[in-house]
């Protein structure tokens, strides 16, 4: 019998989360935010030889990084900072969205196989628990902290 990945899984079931092994993993994780909102993503560990991403994107308006401003960042394990601030620009922003990406042979790729991500709240923000698409199932291959104020 054919065991089912994350993504088959979601894709069953027409939903963003689901109960995977006693946990709930979700294929994208959904934070309030409003115009000028400060978030800050921490990166706590990687535990995957290929590079990781954590991608973020606003439903309206831009994120402000550094002086880029865009709708959707990236930022990567081997070359972006272990905490990055940045500012929600756009009077009708209310909901960031995180999702995990890594590179496959140089493939930005995000959604497939084992994708999802475990998130925990605590007093300094959301931890997320990602598992990248490859191989097995590891909620430990990126984890960061995200916080909005």
């Amino acid at each position: 019998m054919h065991k089912l990945t994350l993504t088959e899984l979601f894709e069953e079931s027409s939903s963003d989360t689901l109960s995977y092994r006693g946990k709930i993993v979700k294929s994208i994780v959904r934070i309030p935010v409003v115009d000028n909102s400060v978030i800050t993503l921490e990166r706590l560990s990687v535990a995957s030889p290929r590079p990781q991403a954590i991608k973020l994107g606003l439903n309206s308006g831009v994120i402000d990084i550094n002086g880029y401003r865009g709708p959707e960042i990236a930022l990567w394990s081997h070359d972006s900072p272990e905490i990055v601030e940045m500012r929600v620009r756009g009077i009708d922003a209310s909901v960031l969205e995180v999702w995990n990406a890594w590179s496959m042979g140089g493939v930005d790729t995000s959604w497939i196989g084992n994708a999802g991500i475990v998130t925990k709240s605590s007093a300094e923000g959301e931890i997320l628990q990602c598992s990248d698409g490859f191989d097995h199932t590891s909620f430990s291959d990126l984890v960061v902290r995200v916080s909005v104020n």
